[in-house]
């Protein structure tokens, strides 16, 4: 499969090459003939990139990215947004902890969005702030921040730059600091605004974390509710087939077996076509960004030291199980791209090893040195890596709502394990979903009630029980071996 993409990629960098004339004009000396002084203190820079709504499997179409970031690091092929919806999982990047311990279950509501963060001040920017980093914070935070008052800065954060408006216009928007932006691209606008933040920080001489957040490819909220892609990219892909059609879980005949709250009719085969497009288009741009903030780091004399995080708050399912959109326990909405780049990852290499959103910032914490002010759910990817034996086996994973009853501010809550995803409706644990992975990769056949898997279902229930109310170390287990199939 990789080689396979590798290729596809390599074509793909000749049907962008339009864009990599600013690309190649933007680069520097090599970085290992400027190294700063931090390098030498033993403190990386951090960089953290994240996109909005993007699929791993669209990662491919991204060729710059491909070549920068994949084959000069470790693309972790098995990593996931444990609460696939934009707050919550962004919640996950700043505080590190599930929505059970950050307050955030769902984007709107009692229990979701930024009036919903128990800990606003406790973030990973200030963990690192107080051991030396300079920290910024470009693009969308948590939605509903912009509603707040009074409307002030989470402690931590040397430039604070959150975009309030115009999120997701793609052409307009007005920043925290007053700043409006209006008739420029908004992936031009994050790139050129974390780049000004990161050559302030290099001439600082201290150890610097940004965030960068690109809005693609998620939708407009107005018709035709689409990504919208710069001009330049505006016919690429237009022959493109997305890869979704070659999927037996899309539009798969028979959705009965799932719970009533998961079924949906057949969507539209050209919707998907036509969404699926503009997505692509849009990550050219995101494409080009990357580049561009590799750039800089390079001319910056910074490259060799700095970790590289590219990943997304969720996934998003294109018409598998009839679903679109995103917080849905299924893989495809749960599995996100994350890719590291920087000192010990060695380039080109593929870990299969389970990561989350949650363990990014045990890592970030891990590099940096830095105290994290409250307990983190994830473990710290670095040390994973280092570890001869597993120190987990099981993940939580869960959805929320809006709704005021019985199960505040949940939908769904499970586990995934190598071979099993579950989960059941908050509240009724008749209603669920469980999928063998291994006899069942494309999850057609709803195994919750199967008496085969009775006793399997019965142990994942009492994990997810257990992991529902986990804090900090107490949400890495390992459980041991589950029972055969009957």
């Amino acid at each position: 499969m990789r080689s396979t993409r590798g290729a596809l990629v390599a074509a793909l960098i000749a049907v962008v090459a339009i864009a990599t004339t600013a690309y190649a004009g933007t680069r520097g000396p090599s970085a290992s003939s400027m190294l700063k002084d931090n390098a030498a203190s033993g403190k990386p820079n951090i960089v953290l990139i994240v996109t909005d709504d993007m699929r791993t499997d669209e990662l491919q179409f991204m060729p710059k990215t491909w070549e920068l970031l994949v084959e000069k690091g470790v693309e972790f092929t098995n990593a996931i947004s444990p609460h696939p919806l934009c707050c919550p999982a962004r919640a996950e990047l700043v505080s590190g902890q599930y929505g059970q311990n950050s307050g955030v279950q769902h984007n709107e509501g009692p229990w979701g969005g930024f009036q919903a963060m128990i800990e606003p001040d406790q973030n990973i920017g200030r963990w690192l702030h107080a051991v030396g980093y300079q920290t910024s914070y470009h693009g969308k935070y948590l939605n509903g921040y912009e509603h707040s008052r009074p409307l002030v800065a989470p402690e931590g954060w040397t430039t604070w730059d959150a975009q309030l408006t115009g999120i997701y216009t793609y052409n307009r928007g007005r920043f925290f600091n007053g700043d409006n932006i209006t008739d420029q691209y908004v992936t031009h606008t994050m790139v050129e605004r974390s780049g000004t933040a990161i050559a302030e920080f290099s001439a600082g001489g201290a150890p610097f974390f940004t965030v960068i957040n690109h809005v693609a490819p998620h939708v407009t909220l107005a018709p035709p509710h689409l990504p919208v892609a710069e001009d330049k990219y505006a016919d690429a892909y237009s022959d493109l087939r997305p890869p979704v059609f070659d999927s037996p879980a899309f539009n798969e005949p028979e959705v009965g077996d799932l719970p009533k709250s998961l079924r949906r009719p057949p969507v539209s085969r050209e919707r998907i076509a036509e969404l699926f497009r503009a997505r692509v288009r849009s990550l050219l741009s995101v494409d080009d960004a990357v580049a561009e903030t590799v750039a800089e780091l390079d001319k910056l004399g910074e490259l060799d030291n700095t970790y590289i995080i590219f990943t997304s708050d969720n996934g998003y399912a294109l018409g598998e199980h009839h679903l679109q959109g995103k917080n849905y326990l299924v893989d495809e909405v749960l599995d996100v791209p994350l890719v590291i780049r920087g000192p010990g990852y060695t380039p080109g290499t593929v870990e299969d090893m389970p990561v989350t959103l949650v363990d990014v910032v045990a890592t970030i914490a891990d590099w940096s040195d830095a105290v994290p002010g409250q307990p983190v759910d994830g473990l710290s990817i670095e040390r994973m890596r280092d570890h001869n034996r597993r120190l987990r086996d099981t993940i939580l994973v869960q959805t929320g709502d809006r709704l005021r009853d019985s199960t505040p501010g949940w939908a769904f809550r499970g586990v995934s394990t190598d071979r099993y995803l579950f989960g059941y409706r908050a509240g009724e644990p008749s209603k669920g979903i469980l999928f063998d992975r291994r006899l069942d990769p494309d999850a057609l056949r709803n195994r919750f009630w199967d008496p085969d898997y009775r006793r399997i279902r019965d142990e994942l229930t009492r994990r997810t029980e257990i992991l529902s109310r986990c804090s900090g170390g107490d949400c890495s287990h390992v459980f041991g071996a589950l029972p055969p199939v009957s």
